[in-house]
């Protein structure tokens, strides 16, 4: 398959190229900052741009976008909207131009924002859950979901749209600690993203991509006072091994990402887990 892929300079988005390349797919990557998986350096703002490099393509993989932590740099919210909605927007346009068949949409579980709020327990953190946006990023984020969902309805363009955990650069105690109940391995995003583009949907989907977590519903109130007694539960060797790594377990969590729509439908299997992480550090 012929595949663009956007933001291919970036975490998600390299991965992702040379996971499908390696796949057999013929994948073209673009973004505005050099890179050994960006074939050329395009705009997304730059509609005219955007309908050249689309010609000829069978799938789009959009990850590019102005993120969480541009807010904190205090970027102004043109930037947003103009990348994360009209840029997202001409790319949607161009599909439709050139006959693309599929388009898939990388969002953020950021955009359930304050929904994510609850002071007597952990969040649980499904595709039902109401999004509550807190800045520009989630709300632009929130209005590219929702022109995804108006192509599909009205344009027949095969949309969907993958909310993803954190992937951030962190330390190795951080990045074990969020595995657990938010984070998510780049790795395991870009095989969800393969195993979407081999889906045909009936209606407009949405699914959460994270590594999961073993909690129940029943742990909720728990984690949110004292995680380490349930994560000890599900892994008694944890406690010995984040002593011999002078590691220190999450003092509360506050939420619970749920892939299993993705694994159901999808047939998702996160590898990269807070299991993997674990055991494998030792």
């Amino acid at each position: 398959m012929r595949i663009l892929v956007t933001g291919s300079s970036g975490q998600l988005g390299s991965v992702t190229v040379n996971h499908l390349r390696n796949h057999g797919h013929e994948v073209t990557g673009i973004d505005l900052i050099a890179h050994p998986s960006t074939d050329l350096i395009i705009d997304i703002t730059n509609p005219t741009a955007v309908e050249q490099v689309t010609r000829n393509m069978e799938a789009v993989i959009h990850t590019a976008a102005i993120h969480g932590k541009h807010y904190d740099l205090n970027y102004p919210r043109e930037d947003f909207i103009n990348v994360n909605i009209k840029g997202t927007l001409h790319l949607l346009n161009a599909c439709v131009k050139n006959k693309i068949t599929q388009f898939l949409y990388i969002s953020t579980t950021s955009i359930y924002g304050n929904s994510m709020v609850n002071p007597g327990q952990a969040v649980w953190v499904d595709e039902t859950l109401q999004e509550q946006p807190r800045d520009i990023y989630d709300i632009t984020k929130q209005c590219a979901e929702q022109l995804c969902k108006d192509f599909f309805k009205k344009e027949g363009l095969q949309t969907s749209v993958y909310r993803v955990g954190r992937f951030l650069p962190e330390n190795d105690n951080l990045k074990i600690n969020h595995r657990v109940y938010r984070g998510l391995d780049e790795r395991d995003g870009a095989e969800a993203l393969r195993l979407a583009l081999i889906q045909e949907f009936d209606q407009f989907e949405v699914f959460n991509i994270s590594a999961g977590s073993p909690f129940q519903k029943e742990d909720l109130v728990l984690l949110k006072k004292a995680p380490q007694e349930i994560i000890k539960r599900y892994y008694p060797d944890a406690d010995r091994i984040y002593q011999e790594k002078g590691w220190s377990f999450p003092e509360s969590i506050d939420r619970v990402y749920i892939a299993d729509k993705a694994k159901h439908i999808l047939g998702y299997q996160p590898r990269y887990t807070f299991g993997f992480l674990l055991y494998h550090s030792e």
